[in-house]
């Protein structure tokens, strides 16, 4: 376009230099006082031509056509703001109103897809405008140009014009010169010949030849003169209908390449309004597909609410019947306790029940709970139906006794302390609960010290064992988190067809995957947080209600189910509450057992009391001692059988306090030192103090003793999280390849610099997109 217009130029100045060197050349020779003729034969004289060639450069000298910077100025004729105002308001109105026409129109119904599409629609809107922009910008040099070309044309044709009627004036003009000039010739002629004393018929017969030789010779001059003109006439005819020619036909190239441009830019719209349209297609496409995932998550939610109100009705009927049984037991009702234990094992072999996961996972101390109510049931019957024989037995054993005795005391008094030795050993005999009684309090001290130091064997190898198993979990943890080539060779793989380098891909993947890392950390917070709410409350009501167990389960399983809930300080906190309250209860148990232990060590005392010691005396002496004691045997003596049943409860009470001790020592043990190690761990702060922390949690966990109180509680932790972090992963992935795809569309630099721009706002919070959005940027320059 501009090589043509250039050529235009060209043309008109060669056409203009030509002229002036023709005026130069006329003018010197004018100057220099030589003698200049078109044609020494034309018959015209000097001063003819002087005046026909200072004619033509004075013509050509008006005619000329000055280049300079106002000539490409265009002028509009009408001057003013209002229409321009108008006009640009009216236009502004339309692209709103369009605008946000097509946003009504494409706008979807869920949140999620609502940013996308403003985002699309304004990268396009905006992509456009500045297409019509700079069409506009072409479509405007180009009807400049084309005003320029008609300009000039119509200027060609003034001068065309002016040339015209100048030769016909110029012939005009000679024609009456020389007849002025012929006349002056006659006159002078017709005097000379007078003065020379011609007669009157001699004058007028040389005159009439005179006349009629330079009448010829004036009429030849004219007519080449004529000639003259009219070639020098059809030179520049000819010279203006070439340029003229030229001016047509950059006109029509010009009118060509405007259309060309019009229909260019229009191709290009209805080119990207396409790609717009299957654009808005995918995300409607995409908006039906999350509408149904929504719905199906709706029905899941409906689903778990359902499951958790039953979890809950049947959790309440069971606390029900272990509370009605409780309280029967304690109310010495066992017709009513076993009436309710034959309720509480109906009801937990119901499948509906049965089938219930939370209860599956309990299921078996549910069944030896129901299995101690029952034999403290069948205890407590078995004491009521054999009181009446363990006294009569407890006699007999009584009357043995004392015979026995007698005897040895009769033997001592003779002298024989073999024959009394046997006799206090027939005593000792005359029961089998005597006899283990004493073998039992003998061994007892033994036995003691023996568990105890079995119970410190066994500790000191579980702490060996947690400790192991920690740096085993704390290896595994390490080597997940470096083990990811396979996912940055498939990122570099996905960004191959960009041009970015090895380099830049490792450094976007590192962005991406600290994005995924916080983004999936804010998502899993937030969805911890909304899911921990009920099992919270229900754990918080257990420890508010003394069920300290309980509570301890349901705290733990909100730290186990949701990490990242906001109610892990206050659910940590209830814990340690639970704790402290069920350390309270061991208590009181141990010093209630303690108590019965005491009593049962009373009468134990007491029984061995009621057998007389051998005190050496007379016969009258021991049956003073034996009429003493016989009145009161009845009241103050305790059955054998009786004896050896305390103790057997004394020793199974001891034994059970002994393994809820342990227990109970070994969870807090190991609770403490993770909650040591964890806050000094974040006291350290950064990303890698949650994954040490992570994995002290792991080795927490994964102890023999929280295990066995909460068994696979670290698995689920474990597929919670990772199912977060690969939502995370997944989604920053597919941001990062929609950047990375729009910015390769887009060809222009200034508009792809108003699409990162864009971008940079919309993620003004998040620092670590910032940077993956200028590593792009950097990319593309």
């Amino acid at each position: 376009m501009f090589m043509r217009s250039e050529g235009f130029l060209m043309s008109e100045k060669s056409l203009l230099q030509k002229a002036a060197r023709f005026a130069k050349a006329a003018g010197s020779e004018l100057s220099s006082g030589t003698d200049f003729v078109f044609d020494k034969d034309s018959g015209i004289s000097k001063e003819d031509q002087k005046d026909i060639l200072l004619h033509i450069d004075t013509v050509a000298k008006s005619s000329r056509i000055v280049a300079g910077p106002e000539t490409w100025k265009v002028r509009p004729k009408k001057r003013g703001i209002a229409l321009p105002l108008v006009v640009n308001l009216a236009g502004a109105l339309v692209l709103a109103g369009g605008l946000y026409g097509l946003g009504l129109v494409f706008a979807p119904s869920e949140e999620s897809f609502e940013s996308s599409s403003a985002q699309l629609a304004s990268a396009e809107g905006r992509l456009l405008q500045e297409i019509k922009r700079e069409t506009e910008g072409r479509i405007q040099e180009k009807d400049k140009e084309i005003a320029a070309i008609q300009q000039r044309m119509a200027s060609l044709d003034s001068e065309r014009d002016e040339l015209l009627s100048s030769v016909d004036a110029r012939i005009k003009a000679k024609e009456t010169e020389l007849k002025d000039q012929l006349k002056l010739e006659l006159d002078r002629e017709r005097q000379r010949l007078i003065d020379e004393g011609l007669s009157q018929t001699d004058v007028q017969e040389r005159m009439r030849e005179f006349e009629k030789r330079k009448t010829e010779e004036f009429k030849s001059q004219l007519d080449g003169f004529a000639k003259k003109a009219e070639e020098e006439k059809a030179a520049l005819q000819s010279r203006l209908d070439k340029a003229r020619d030229e001016y047509r036909t950059s006109l029509s190239a010009a009118t060509t390449e405007r259309q060309r441009i019009q229909d260019e830019s229009r191709q290009r719209e209805q080119d990207l309004r396409a790609q717009l349209d299957d654009k808005n297609k995918a995300l409607e496409a995409e908006r039906a597909r999350t509408a149904d995932s929504l719905k199906g998550a709706q029905a899941e939610l409906t689903r778990f609410n359902q499951d958790a109100a039953r979890v809950k009705a049947v959790e309440d009927r069971l606390v029900g019947l272990y509370a009605s049984a409780r309280q029967s037991l304690r109310d010495g009702r066992l017709d009513d306790a076993a009436a309710t234990l034959d309720s509480l094992r109906a009801y937990l072999a119901d499948p509906q029940v049965a089938g219930v996961p939370t209860l599956q996972a309990r299921r078996e101390l549910d069944l030896f709970a129901v299995e101690l109510i029952e034999r403290s049931i069948n205890s407590e019957r078995s004491k009521t139906s054999a009181d009446t024989s363990r006294v009569t037995a407890a006699l007999d054993a009584l009357a043995v006794v004392r015979n026995e005795v007698e005897r040895a005391r009769a033997a001592i008094a003779a002298g024989d302390p073999a024959a009394a030795m046997t006799a206090y050993r027939r005593a000792l005999s005359a029961t089998s609960e005597l006899k283990e009684a004493g073998a039992f309090i003998e061994g007892n001290g033994k036995a003691m010290l023996d568990a105890k130091v079995a119970e410190l064997e066994a500790a000191t190898l579980a702490a060996q064992t947690a400790a192991v198993e920690a740096k085993v979990a704390l290896g595994a943890v390490e080597a997940a988190a470096r083990d990811e080539k396979a996912l940055e060779a498939a990122f570099v793989r996905l960004l191959s067809s960009l041009p970015l380098g090895p380099g830049d891909a490792s450094r976007v993947y590192s962005f991406i995957k600290t994005a995924g890392a916080r983004e999936a950390v804010a998502a899993g917070k937030a969805s911890d947080t909304a899911s921990a709410g009920v099992p919270f409350r229900a754990a918080a009501a257990d420890l508010s209600a003394g069920r300290y167990f309980e509570a301890i389960q349901g705290f733990a399983t909100v730290l186990a189910r949701y990490p990242a809930a906001g109610q892990v300080p206050r659910a940590v906190e209830g814990l340690r509450d639970a704790g402290g309250g069920l350390v309270v209860a061991l208590q009181e148990a141990r010093d209630k057992a303690a108590e019965r232990i005491a009593e049962l060590e009373s009468r134990l005392a007491a029984a061995r009391n009621e057998v007389p010691e051998p005190i050496p005396g007379t016969a009258s002496a021991a049956a003073g001692a034996t009429a003493t004691t016989a009145p009161g045997a009845a009241g103050s003596t305790i059955p054998t059988a009786e004896l050896v049943a305390l103790q057997q409860e004394k020793s199974r009470l001891e034994s059970e306090l002994e393994t809820a001790r342990m227990r109970y020592e070994a969870v807090a043990s190991a609770y403490r030192a993770y909650g040591a190690d964890e806050e000094a761990i974040l006291a350290r702060g950064g990303d890698l103090a949650l994954v040490e922390a992570k994995a002290k949690l792991d080795a927490f966990l994964s102890s023999p003793a929280v295990s066995s109180a909460m068994p696979g509680m670290r698995d689920r932790i474990a597929r919670y999280l990772a199912a977060f972090q690969t939502a995370g992963q997944k989604e920053v992935l597919f941001n990062a390849a929609d950047i990375v795809d729009g910015a390769a569309r887009i060809r222009d630099a200034a508009t792809r610099g108003r699409y990162f721009s864009d971008l940079e706002k919309r993620n003004a919070g998040n620092q670590s997109m910032l940077e993956f959005i200028d590593s792009v940027r950097q990319t593309f320059r």
